[in-house]
């Protein structure tokens, strides 16, 4: 009996120390293979790369010419090409569209962009090829970091293309700190009633070398001290079982995580019920810009859409969760889905069109039980939340592109009935003669 006690422990010990081997055998091998992948990575080119060196250029802020396999984010390389105007795009982009093709200008920050996404899965090329399904059309792809600076590329630069589209993407973060910080007076740019036309001026003392960028969420809405990393599992086993673990979106302010209300990355200060002051005149300045927009587009003739770019804690529960937790939040004070709901309430003030795909994502991530964003806390989308923001956009960008096309149909019929009638006129004159 002894004897067959010590038999099954004997067993029992060789099975546990077998599987602990096994798994520390996968567990290293998961980490060499991390370690081995970094250094190919690292040696590629990364999404900076693909910027101008010296401000903006005619497609925006993309390099004219670059080409080349960028970091995706996943430990792999995608294709990005950018064109001789600095759109990224394979094909050049004459300032004159050919006769009949539908042009529509997608811009925005580093979301339009692609961010780490193939050439062939950013939301824009998806919409052109949809587009290009039903008649001649192409989608340019403008980088250009804030929309108040867009702005000004457009009133400038961008126009000279001629678009019968244009949308502008909002990040509900970074761009509205952006558009508040570029309009702080004395900074670099004024947007004024009644024309909202933009103007560059001297760059002065700008709010982000004042007091107020330090303001910091209220201590009633904080529950705890913040977390100086993200929460993670530090099994690779167990992120491969079960999935990388949802994370709370990072800041830019250096290590650890920022409670600033005005943190252009998690953008959790304007998620804030009731919003502090501060974030209201961001967001006065923000429809500033938007009202510049809507009048540079009646004033040269194309349609204009804004198209809101949700934060990752705004579309996946998970991450609001692990943001709650890591930032140490009081979740009664914090609204993420307000940001999006005071801009399309001002749009549709405004007539100005506005897509919000926060649903579209949402749907996606629910059906799919994938996240439409990169790992790691990264704010941006991967190609699925591409696929999903296009999916989104698809009806509303065809019906606008539909829209343009009659018009000018019928302003060209305009024009051209005119002639006819003096011909008509002519010939009645000659008749009764």
């Amino acid at each position: 009996m002894e004897e067959d006690v010590h038999a099954r422990l004997k067993a029992a010990a060789t099975v546990l120390v077998s599987s602990a081997l096994a798994l520390g055998l996968a567990e290293g091998a998961l980490r060499l293979r991390e370690r081995v992948r970094a250094p190919a990575a690292k040696s590629g080119l990364d999404y900076g790369d693909a910027l101008r060196a010296d401000g903006l250029g005619p497609g925006g802020f993309l390099k004219e010419g670059f080409e080349g396999r960028v970091m995706n984010g996943l430990g792999g390389t995608v294709f990005w090409r950018n064109n001789a105007q600095g759109f990224r795009r394979s094909e050049d982009t004459p300032e004159t569209p050919p006769p009949g093709v539908v042009r529509v200008l997608s811009m925005g920050d580093s979301f339009t962009a692609g961010y780490r996404v193939d050439q062939e899965e950013t939301f824009s090329r998806l919409l052109e090829k949809d587009l290009a399904a039903r008649g001649p059309a192409e989608v340019l792809i403008s980088e250009i970091e804030e929309p108040v600076t867009g702005l000004f590329w457009l009133d400038r630069l961008g126009t000279r293309f001629h678009p019968t589209v244009k949308l502008l993407g909002l990040t509900l973060g970074n761009d509205v700190a952006q558009a508040g910080l570029a309009l702080d007076p004395p900074g670099g740019y004024r947007i004024e009633p009644p024309a909202f036309r933009i103007e560059r001026v001297a760059e002065g003392l700008a709010l982000e070398k004042r007091d107020e960028i330090h303001a910091t969420i209220p201590e009633a809405c904080l529950a705890g001290a913040p977390a100086e990393t993200p929460v993670r599992r530090c099994l690779r086993l167990l992120d491969l079982a079960f999935g990388v673990p949802a994370q709370p979106i990072g800041s830019s302010r250096g290590p650890g995580l920022s409670r600033f209300i005005l943190d252009g990355v998690n953008g959790l200060g304007i998620c804030l019920v009731p919003p502090p002051p501060l974030v209201d005149v961001f967001f006065e300045r923000l429809s500033r810009t938007l009202l510049g927009y809507r009048a540079l587009a009646n004033e040269r003739g194309f349609a204009f859409a804004v198209v809101l770019f949700p934060q990752r804690y705004a579309v996946q529960e998970d991450d609001w969760n692990a943001t709650v937790a890591a930032y140490g939040l009081r979740p009664a004070c914090f609204d993420p889905g307000a940001p999006a709901r005071r801009l399309r309430a001002f749009c549709a003030r405004e007539g100005i069109t506005c897509f919000d795909p926060a649903a579209g994502l949402a749907a996606a991530r629910h059906r799919t039980g994938r996240s439409q964003y990169f790992p790691g806390g990264d704010m941006h989308w991967n190609a699925d939340g591409h696929r999903a923001v296009f999916e989104a956009l698809r009806e509303g960008v065809r019906g606008l592109a539909g829209k343009m096309t009659a018009m000018i149909r019928c302003e060209e019929g305009a024009a051209f009935r005119p002639s006819r009638r003096t011909h008509d006129d002519k010939t009645r004159e000659g008749d009764s003669r």
